[in-house]
């Protein structure tokens, strides 16, 4: 059971006792005890805790995510006679077993019912089946409303062997209560009604009527508003996106920690005057400040609720939620983060009163349908108990085998004999199960870490193992031989081997390889007589022309540095850059050549080029890049693109680093294509250009390649044969069209300051990543203290080899921050820190994450721009997001409307990834280099978040009307926001019984959370009823009868459509049937059944394009008979239905020997729900 806020206090030394008994006392005097007052004949107000699982349940109907269970194996000569009075008598003893609830006003309530019979099947199991039967029963949900809140089934395994199940909903109990059952459910089986247990004078209707009477503490709420001010939610890497709505799908991961180390951790928490548990909580905080790269921290955990005595054996949901938020930081030492922990569980426990739905409503935390409130992990601590004991029997726990998560992760530790066991339950949404392996890995790590050496810094405890760090090495490193030359002589050798092959075609200017050889020969002599030489720049000031690229190459051959410089820039610009690099010579259309002696080549590790970027100053910073660094990038791309010459498209600013793929290529023979502006801006004219002149490869961004797309780049044979795609992140939608497309597409990453190119990935599959390091380049993937990260964990990439560039022009102190030494590479070696956030995907494949510093924030949540972007492309022509006064804004380029993509985005992403606003805009701004310019997005016309909009029609009128009463507010305009105004869940069920009364019809409760306006509301009412009244009976003659879908029906057609012969929805039952069986009545009762109930005779088809279900007269049923054993009974009862051909029920009869049959209805889910197998 979980471990009581009593026993955590007594495990802290007597002072820190009595302090916190002096908080939690406060000023007032000891409330008197619990009046067992409520009158069981009326309606029972529900309690905090199960106001919450109340609202849920209505919210997720049919979820089990709030199912518990316990199951005991039981060994022995059992009397199942017994076992079932036991049962009758625990329910009778315990009134949560048998109550009910219902909603009065708009408000829960809880109904007390009489004792009943306990129904106890009693199933064959094979051992094998074990796991599946006792999953299958513990996920069945339960019925509220109309209950029971208890079930039971015993799986027979043999004569002697059996499992119990007993499963019994959330709100009727916890995990203290389940530890009073089954150790009364020994009692009451060993002695029956003489069991003599004490009488109990008080029950939870009781405990629920008092806390209802019984104000909330103003000190408590005040305290937390405090402590959860600002709340910032968990950014935990994940291997999928986090679904708009939370579901529950989930699995469990079980580890042990070391008995050494969990000695170790007990002895820590004795020296340092804590828990165990708040070790553990210290321990937790500190692995996800090191996963997720946060220093504020908040975890949950549940406590008892349980302080008063006469409250310890009454059954019941009594547990209650804290949030256990601290600072974290890494450089302090994991002995002084326990002491913070230590204040913030002792501030947590003195402050558990505060029912935590009311915790919630008061430090108005955002809604997020895909989030829990205020923190995304519990931690928990168990302290395993004795089991019960049954007369006769061995009984010992049995797994139940869990499949949900309420949490995207809980860490439950379980402590029995100084031991210390643990699961992970996590969602299966979001994690792997390898990422999760890999999680407790690490949390072991550290534990071991921690408690070996406390006085450690939390940002050097150990997370990852040394097979890890090896293969993160190795995934990040890569070989590859290059020739130590220069493009120069590249370019030379093909001017010797291929003097008449095309080097270069700019316009109407077409050069082989000699006379380009020559003109670059020319100018470079000028250029070394006016004093180029290595280490010298040499400015170009040319416009876009064949003259630029033979400047290029004139300046190489001449020894020098070549700086590029866009003649359109502003004078001023020009000028910062002409002052920065200080040229020996300016080359502009004004030069005139006065001939001169050839120059000596270039060495390899001379400086080739100087590209300025952005300074976060505002002033350019120059990057200085050797020609080895060139020739190690074009050897990479011989081993991607291959050695046959093609025709290369150069779009690419000249000024721009990724320019030089272009220039790279024809020195290794390719035949370079300098596409003119008027061209390289129209996306038809260069589309038309591609296909003309035969391109094979293209470099573009993805920005621009969108613009081209729709103009038919990819399409046809004309089409280039690579695609290098660059410069910034391509999305997901993008990555899916290239990865379908005959072009081979590759994604290169890369920063000026690692000569163009670091990283590259193929395009394939559907989830954009940019691959592994290119040859002789390193790629680490690295925290804030140049530590490995294991995969999964997001870092900053640091890069490291050949392509490094030599620094920043002028700028030592800038160098020498951002090139740092290398603690992975030999002495001298140097690391690139780029600001770029990425991960290692468990393929040893990087996946970009957007920056470091940069990042979008809005109400405490981190935002990358990219996800906004993807999920708004595919209704848009292009999109961008910004934060704007606080608020995302959405930039489209497009026709459609507004309220549109606000809906469509509100569908499929979480609520704080859509955007407030929306700017439509002819174009998204780019740059002179083709990337998006953000800073060129203008600013948006917003309207006051208190400017009030009037309904504009009937349910828009309606719905405001009813917040407005609800809410106790003047008047609500149809863009408030719900909770805005002050609203919370329990307001939001208040409201959706009263539209539910307005309409006369069905809304769902979930509407007032993933709508929260009334314009979104209103405009989803009409999809979203089923009216009340009266259903019309269509005319039958007897004959078929055709009829269209109802919505439910219409989702599971397309699915099989999409996919027919899926056995996802089909629903098997299997009846076993022991004695004498009549055959013939049993065709007789299924010939009944089937003309009773027309779903039964019912097939569906395609009708002018929509699904239509298609009612047949009655027929005769024949049950197949079949000799076999139970698996080949359950076995025959799993193939497809064909919905087209029918039937849609489908029976057969096994029979294992004489008296002995097994009965299988297989029914598809698009005739059959729980409730209507429940009728049949």
């Amino acid at each position: 059971m979980t471990t009581s806020r009593q026993d955590r206090i007594a495990a802290l030394p007597a002072h820190l006792q009595e302090a916190l008994r002096r908080r939690m006392a406060g000023a007032g005097a000891r409330t008197p005890e619990i009046p067992a007052a409520a009158d069981r004949s009326r309606p029972i107000p529900l309690s905090s805790a199960q106001r919450r699982l109340w609202f849920l349940s209505r919210l997720r109907p049919g979820d089990p995510e709030y199912n518990s269970a316990f199951a005991l194996r039981l060994t022995g000569e059992l009397d199942v006679g017994a076992l079932a009075t036991a049962l009758r008598l625990l329910v009778a003893r315990h009134e949560p077993l048998r109550t009910t609830f219902a909603e009065i006003d708009g408000e829960g309530v809880q109904l007390v019912q009489p004792p009943y019979e306990v129904p106890l099947p009693v199933v064959d199991v094979a051992p094998e089946d074990l796991d599946a039967v006792l999953r299958e029963e513990y996920v069945r949900p339960f019925d509220l409303e109309h209950g029971p809140l208890l079930r039971a089934v015993l799986a027979r395994l043999g004569p002697a062997e059996h499992v119990l199940l007993v499963c019994v909903h959330h709100i009727a109990t916890d995990g203290a209560s389940m530890g009073v059952l089954t150790e009364e459910l020994g009692l009451l089986y060993r002695d029956g009604e003489r069991a003599g247990l004490p009488p109990q004078p008080l029950q939870y209707a009781d405990f629920a009527l008092w806390q209802h009477d019984r104000p909330v503490r103003p000190a408590g709420l005040a305290h937390w508003k405090r402590q959860l001010s600002g709340i910032t939610p968990l950014d935990l890497p994940a291997d999928h996106p986090r679904p708009a709505t939370r579901g529950t799908a989930g699995a469990v991961r079980e580890f042990t920690v070391p008995d050494d180390v969990a000695r170790q951790l007990t002895e820590l928490a004795r020296t340092a005057e804590t828990t165990l548990f708040t070790v553990l909580v210290a321990a937790c905080q500190a692995l996800f400040a090191r996963y997720t790269g946060q220093d504020d921290i908040a975890l949950g955990t549940v406590v008892q609720g349980r302080d008063r005595p006469e409250l310890e054996r009454v059954v019941g949901f009594f547990v209650n939620t804290v949030v256990l938020r601290s600072a974290v930081d890494s450089a302090a030492s994991f002995a002084g983060h326990l002491a913070t922990a230590r204040q913030t569980v002792l501030d947590a426990f003195a402050h558990d009163d505060v029912p935590f739905e009311e915790l919630v409503d008061a430090v108005h935390a955002g809604r997020d349908p895909g989030r829990h409130p205020l923190f995304d992990v519990m931690v928990l601590l168990h302290s395993a108990g004795g089991g019960p004991s049954f007369p006769g029997l061995a009984a010992e726990p049995a797994d139940v085998g869990r499949s949900s998560a309420n949490f995207d992760l809980s860490i439950e530790f379980e402590e029995s004999g100084g031991r210390l066991a643990g699961l992970v339950e996590y969602s299966t949404e979001l994690f792997a199960a390898a990422t999760i392996d890999r999680l407790v890995t690490h949390l072991l790590r550290l534990l071991g870490g921690a408690a070996a050496d406390p006085g450690r810094r939390i940002a050097d405890l150990p997370l990852t193992t040394g097979a890890e760090e090896a293969t993160l090495l190795e995934w990040g490193s890569g070989t590859l031989d290059v020739p130590a030359t220069t493009v120069v002589d590249l370019l030379g050798h093909q001017a010797r081997t291929r003097p008449d092959a095309t080097a270069l075609v700019c316009g109407d200017v077409r050069l082989s390889f000699a006379e380009f050889a020559a003109r670059t020969d020319a100018l470079a002599a000028d250029l070394a007589a006016r004093g180029a030489g290595p280490d010298r720049v040499v400015a170009v000031l040319l416009p876009r022309s064949a003259e630029a690229i033979i400047a290029l190459f004139a300046v190489l051959k001449a020894g020098a540095v070549h700086l590029s410089i866009d003649p359109g820039l502003p004078g001023e610009r020009i000028r910062v850059l002409l002052d920065d690099t200080q040229p020996v010579v300016v080359l502009d259309s004004a030069l005139v050549p006065t001939g001169g002696p050839g120059p000596a080549r270039p060495h390899p590790s001379d400086a080739a080029y100087v590209i300025h970027t952005s300074g976060s100053t505002g002033t350019p910073k120059g990057v200085v890049v050797e020609h080895a660094a060139l020739v190690n990038l074009l050897v990479n791309h011989r081993r991607v693109f291959g050695r046959e010459p093609m025709r290369v498209a150069l779009t690419a600013t000249l000024s721009f680093d990724t320019s030089w793929e272009g220039p790279v290529l024809l020195a290794d023979g390719h035949e370079l294509h300098l596409i003119t502006d008027e061209t390289r801006l129209d996306p038809a004219a260069l589309t038309r250009y591609v296909r003309e002149h035969g391109i094979g490869f293209l470099d573009v961004t993805p920005s621009y390649l969108r613009q081209l797309l729709p103009a038919g780049l990819l399409d046809g044979e004309h089409r280039p044969r690579f695609l290098m795609v660059g410069g910034e992140a391509v999305d997901r939608e993008l990555w899916r069209e290239l990865a379908g497309s005959a072009t081979e597409a590759h994604n290169y990453y890369g920063p000026t300051e690692s000569t163009v190119d670091a990283t590259c990935a193929p395009v394939t599959g559907d989830r954009p990543v940019i691959g592994r390091p290119l040859g002789n380049v390193g790629a680490y993937v690295l925290d804030e203290h140049l530590r490995l990260v294991p995969p999964g964990v997001p870092g900053e990439l640091c890069l490291a080899g050949a392509q490094l560039a030599r620094g920043y022009l002028g700028r030592p102190g800038l160098t020498a921050d951002r090139f740092v030494a290398n603690p992975f590479g030999g002495p001298g070696s140097r690391l690139y820190r780029t600001g770029d956030r990425v991960r290692w995907t468990a393929g040893g494949q990087l996946e970009h994450l957007g920056r470091t510093d940069d990042q979008l924030k809005v109400r405490g949540f981190r935002i990358e721009p990219g996800e906004v972007e993807a999920a708004l492309r595919p209704f848009v022509t292009d999109a961008a997001v910004a934060v704007r006064g606080g608020r995302l804004v959405a930039y489209v380029a497009g026709d459609a409307e507004f309220a549109h993509l606000k809906a469509e985005l509100a569908r499929t992403l979480p609520a704080h990834l859509v955007p407030s606003a929306f700017v439509r805009l002819d174009r998204l701004p780019l740059t002179r280099h083709g990337k998006l310019d953000r800073r060129a997005l203008p600013e948006p016309e917003l309207a006051s978040a208190t400017e009030y909009v009037a309904p504009r029609d009937e349910r828009e009128r309606l719905v405001t009307r009813v917040w407005a009463e609800v809410l106790g507010v003047g008047r609500v305009g149809v863009d408030d926001d719900f909770f805005d105004l002050g609203g919370d869940s329990l307001l939001g069920i208040r409201v959706v019984s009263r539209l539910r009364d307005e309409l006369g019809a069905d809304v769902p409760a979930r509407l007032v959370f993933t709508a929260p306006t009334p314009a979104r509301l209103a405009a989803q009412l009409p999809e979203a009823t089923a009216p009340r009244a009266a259903i019309p009976l269509l005319p039958r003659d007897g004959g078929r009868l055709e009829a269209p879908l109802s919505f439910a029906q219409q989702r599971l057609w397309f699915l099989d459509e999409f996919e027919p012969g899926s056995t996802e929805y089909v629903s098997p039952t299997a009846l076993r049937l022991r004695g004498e069986l009549d055959t013939a009545a049993l065709n007789r009762a299924l010939t009944a059944l089937v003309a009773r109930h027309e779903s039964l005779r019912t097939t569906f088809a395609t009708v002018d394009g929509r699904g239509v279900q298609i009612v047949h007269p009655p027929y005769p049923v024949e049950v197949p008979v079949r000799d076999g054993d139970l698996a080949t009974a359950l076995g025959g009862a799993t193939g497809p239905v064909d919905l087209r051909t029918g039937p849609l029920l489908r029976a057969a009869l096994t029979r294992l020997a004489p008296g002995d049959h097994v009965l299988t209805l297989v029914l598809h889910h698009i005739v059959t729900d729980g409730w209507s197998s429940g009728c049949c």
